[in-house]
């Protein structure tokens, strides 16, 4: 049983890590750096700036919490020599995972030439053809680029050039107001830059919860972020060394630098994808809740496949098509059962200061659906630990059916959101109910407290 993975980020690796543990054979088609986007351009790198830009934070405010201390200063090369050596040991170690799996790593571009073979340019122009009983794409996703921005122009930034660290901007006008626009903000603004941020909507991250947002745009107005909302650039240029964006209120905004963060699209172009047989949903691949493919033998996932554009849901996904296809191949003529990815208990994150994490549906996305639900909040005003910290702005809201205690959704800003959020995703995995979770004691002084203060209220107001 041999099984082709075109693409080695998150999605590919996942899928071809697991179809090797499974007993397959497994070649593995990567054209640059193992680790994807994730790794070498987005979650890690941008994670790693964040830490340092905390570190800022934390020193402008040493005086609140007692302490006397200069304002940490930014080394850009000793910054970029810290990211570069992270994702290093990172990349490094799924190098070493697809070695002791025994999987077969082929650096080249690949295209699916059928069902069951992608030729593979090799980088010394050879071509080298790999069949396989069953091929999973993972050819992720692309920076989206504004077509009325030219992005060749000097001075105008993706993602990609905000993480390689080349120059601290004194100022800087950030197109976008999502995940990545919002976490390069507060990067930049506790570095000292003077940041502003544009956003088409009418409201940061859109498609979050009122609560939610305004909490955010609130905390990053204090650390001086400036926002333009329901506005638009129409058009960039260069003058006399400086950039000059023009929004479509007629505002003009000057700055070092234009970064543009309206987010990414899937990378399905130029694989063969489309002539081999495979069906589109606009520029992302179709599938079927197995993840496979309209051509029998083929899966897709990632961001290749839209939906939930993230790290680890593509690494869930390619997890769940390595298992069918493995499941497929070893099962012809029977009934077999495929498994499938439970999208409604995947965390959402967004690392900005303070975090943001959110898991299921919001309240009025809820109602929408027909469920009767309560909503409960609690702040981490209340929290020793928060306050102790110095991280009490925030709040968890709960969001919960009424009668059974079904925890639909839960928003959380504040203090280590990112991580506490996944106390409610395994209830939710596995329908505990708000009851059974404020029953749960809870270590003191934690933040996750807060959590169990929510389900105890929501509780109350569900009846169960």
């Amino acid at each position: 049983m041999h099984i082709v993975v075109l693409g080695g980020g998150p999605g590919g690796y996942g899928a071809a890590f697991e179809a090797a543990r499974l007993g397959a054979e497994v070649t593995l088609i990567e054209r640059s750096r193992l680790g994807g986007t994730c790794l070498n351009w987005g979650c890690i790198p941008t994670k790693t700036i964040l830490r340092s830009a905390h570190i800022v934070a934390d020193t402008r405010d040493a005086a609140a919490f007692g302490l006397a201390a200069s304002v940490a200063t930014v080394d850009v090369a000793a910054l970029r020599a810290r990211k570069e050596g992270v994702v290093d040991e990172l990349v490094g170690q799924v190098e070493a995972s697809a070695r002791r799996l025994k999987v077969r790593v082929l650096e080249g571009e690949g295209r699916l030439a059928a069902r069951d073979r992608v030729e593979v340019r090799l980088a010394d122009g050879s071509t080298e053809s790999v069949e396989g009983d069953a091929v999973i794409l993972a050819t992720g996703s692309d920076v989206f680029r504004l077509p009325n921005i030219d992005h060749d122009l000097e001075g105008v930034w993706t993602s990609d050039d905000a993480v390689t660290l080349t120059d601290m901007p004194k100022d800087i006008v950030i197109i976008g107001g999502g995940v990545i626009g919002l976490e390069f903000a507060c990067a930049y603004a506790a570095f000292g830059s003077v940041v502003t941020v544009v956003e088409l909507m009418d409201q940061v991250l859109p498609g979050n919860d009122k609560r939610v947002v305004k909490q955010t745009q609130a905390s990053l107005e204090e650390m001086g972020v400036a926002f333009h909302l329901g506005d638009a650039v129409e058009a960039v240029e260069r003058v006399d060394g400086r950039m000059r964006s023009t929004l479509r209120s007629g505002a003009v905004l000057e700055s070092d630098i234009v970064m543009s963060a309206v987010g990414r699209v899937p990378n399905s172009a130029g694989f063969g994808f489309e002539e081999a047989g495979v069906e589109f949903d606009r520029r992302a691949v179709r599938v079927d809740e197995h993840l496979r493919t309209s051509l029998e033998g083929v899966y897709a996932v990632g961001d290749l496949i839209g939906g939930m554009m993230l790290a680890h849901v593509a690494e869930e996904e390619g997890v769940v098509a390595a298992r069918n296809a493995v499941a497929e191949l070893r099962t012809v003529g029977a009934e077999i059962h495929l498994e499938t990815v439970r999208y409604d208990c995947i965390p959402a994150c967004v690392y900005t200061f303070p975090e943001v994490a959110v898991v299921g549906s919001g309240r009025d996305s809820a109602k929408e659906r027909g469920i009767d639900v309560v909503q409960a909040v609690a702040k981490f005003a209340a929290n020793g630990k928060a306050l102790g910290e110095g991280e009490s702005d925030g709040f968890v809201q709960l969001v919960a059916e009424k009668g059974t205690g079904r925890i639909v959704g839960c928003q959380i800003v504040g203090p280590h959101a990112v991580e506490t959020i996944h106390e409610v995703a395994v209830a939710m995995r596995h329908d505990l109910t708000v009851r059974q979770l404020a029953e749960t004691v809870h270590a003191h002084p934690t933040v996750s407290e807060v959590i169990r203060m929510a389900c105890a209220d929501a509780a109350q107001k569900c009846g169960c």
